[in-house]
């Protein structure tokens, strides 16, 4: 029973004793002091609940709170929509890809730029021309190519020519996202709009990129991590374009089960979710709120997580992530720029 309960109960037997003639004067205050100890005790133990639930809370804030951040730089506001950044520790530089237009559209104006990830300044704007809304970018596992999602296409470039290899068309697509690759050479396309993730075996020169898995589960599949301490591919949600809010999917790379990490909105974020990567360690992912314009960190356990940037701006897009210099790379669309910090425990 509840303390609300328990306390309109020994009021109701309060005025039946009150109202009862053949109960004496000692019976009445003896029964009054035993209604107000108990009420005390349940009140008490009520506030103690919403305490210990509170400490519980923040307690679960403290797990995932960095000590120092810092703001390394900014660069200028010359890139157009940038959607996605990955960093080439061979080239030492920052892919970006730039819708620059609307990202539902097939009109050759998007593009790929070179940064550099020392003080943000933009190497090359127009390496790779004639797209059409460039999303997601990824390195092949040998760090040789670049694989680029293009609204129905993936798109593979030579990283040292810059000239686009080949497309693979991913049948029934409608609005492809992020890409990401593992070690075994294999690349993964999310569909946000057809739930969908599609997959090619980046090893086979004769592979199609082909449906992989499909389900409503996924619920606007965006951004895409390999965890591979785990063998499980994390998804980070957007939900409807309309009214965005999802959490993130945890799916198995063997037999393709989907379950979500922790609780949404209580021990894992809950919003417009983008980007994800992961720390060095693998135990806490980075991952943005697009429309919050926020960064996550969240615990890879799914026991919580909290606000770690908070950007003031909306369009926080597809991150990147420099392991060896604990740097995160964030894309502000609607800025045209991208955002460096550093992390520090």
């Amino acid at each position: 029973m509840s303390s609300q309960g328990l306390l309109v109960m020994f009021s109701d037997v309060w005025i039946l004793i009150r109202n009862n003639r053949r109960f004496s004067q000692k019976s009445l205050v003896l029964t009054s002091l035993f209604v107000v100890a108990i009420s005390g005790i349940v009140l008490f133990s009520g506030n103690s609940i919403n305490l210990y639930n509170n400490n519980n809370q923040a307690q679960a804030q403290k797990q995932v709170e960095l000590a120092k951040i810092n703001k390394l730089w900014e660069t200028a506001n010359d890139l157009k929509n940038p959607e996605s950044v990955a960093y080439s520790p061979k080239l030492n530089v920052l892919f970006v890809s730039n819708v620059n237009g609307k990202p539902t559209e097939k009109d050759q104006n998007g593009f790929i730029s070179k940064v550099s990830p020392a003080n943000g300044s933009i190497i090359e704007l127009n390496w790779v021309t004639g797209l059409n809304a460039p999303k997601g970018i990824a390195l092949s596992n040998n760090n040789n190519k670049l694989f680029v999602s293009d609204l129905t296409d993936l798109v593979e470039i030579d990283i040292n020519t810059g000239k686009i290899i080949k497309r693979f068309n991913a049948p029934g697509s409608a609005f492809l996202n992020d890409v990401v690759s593992d070690k075994q050479g294999n690349i993964y396309v999310s569909d946000t709009i057809t739930n969908t993730i599609y997959k090619l075996d980046g090893n086979n020169i004769t592979s199609t990129l082909q449906p992989w898995l499909q389900s409503a589960q996924l619920n606007g599949p965006n951004g895409l991590h390999v965890d591979e301490s785990k063998n499980k591919l994390i998804v980070a949600s957007l939900g409807k374009f309309t009214k965005p809010g999802a959490g993130i999917e945890i799916v198995d790379l063997k037999n393709k089960t989907i379950t979500p990490l922790g609780k949404e909105g209580t021990t894992s974020p809950f919003g417009g979710l983008d980007g994800i990567e992961s720390d060095p360690t693998g135990e806490r992912y980075y991952v943005t709120d697009n429309p919050a314009g926020k960064l996550y960190l969240v615990n890879a356990d799914g026991t919580g997580y909290g606000t770690l940037i908070d950007l003031h701006t909306q369009g926080a897009a597809d991150i990147g992530f420099i392991p060896s210099q604990s740097t995160v790379i964030i894309p502000l669309m609607k800025d045209n720029k991208l955002a460096a910090y550093k992390l520090a425990e």
